[in-house]
């Protein structure tokens, strides 16, 4: 059985504080916690924390050179079925890939990159969130579960889980909306040119 993408969205969030980064994977560990997910965490050390915070990158596993989000050039019609991507979080200090609990024909899944930074007086930790929507089987029409949580709501949880820790407000830096989450008249032109 093929898995294919039907939808994807990220955000990259950043917070400027003096917490550690434990403190704020502990706490992003507690928030998926309560969701009905399963959850696989790495911890990765990181040798020296890097002046300016990384940044995720999306791998085709199938395709020669196939990083990023699809632009004017690459990303399928709407509607169309994609590879599905796996997010890579080289220099991340905490990583956590979540799916659902019960596996179906569609599933949403992601992936959370922590990146600490620090230049001179300025530090912090930048959240990177992955959304995909997975199809599973043949191609076919499928609509998504009524009762699913949206990639929005599952992004806005996890930044709300840190502000409440560092009672620091999150600077969204780039956010990409799943289609399902944007008003009908952004369609993909219009998304994949703010993308570039």
């Amino acid at each position: 059985m093929v898995a294919q993408s039907l939808d994807q969205a990220y955000a990259i969030v950043d917070f400027q504080t003096s917490r550690s980064g434990r403190d704020i994977a502990q706490t992003l560990q507690s928030h998926l916690a309560r969701q009905d997910v399963t959850v696989a965490v790495r911890n990765q050390a990181v040798a020296r924390i890097p002046r300016a915070p990384g940044r995720f990158t999306l791998v085709d596993p199938a395709a020669p050179g196939g990083f990023g989000l699809e632009g004017p050039t690459t990303r399928a019609p709407a509607g169309w079925l994609r590879p599905v991507r796996a997010a890579v979080c080289d220099g991340a200090s905490w990583r956590a890939d979540v799916a659902p609990r019960r596996p179906g024909r569609l599933e949403q899944r992601y992936t959370l990159c922590l990146f600490p930074y620090r230049d001179g007086r300025r530090r912090g930790h930048q959240l990177d969130i992955y959304a995909a929507t997975v199809f599973h089987g043949d191609q076919g029409a499928v609509a998504p579960p009524l009762d699913a949580e949206t990639p929005e709501t599952f992004m806005r949880g996890a930044v709300q889980a840190i502000e409440h820790l560092t009672r620091v407000r999150g600077v969204w830096i780039e956010h990409r909306k799943a289609d399902r989450d944007r008003p009908f008249t952004q369609g993909d032109d219009a998304l994949s040119a703010q993308t570039q």
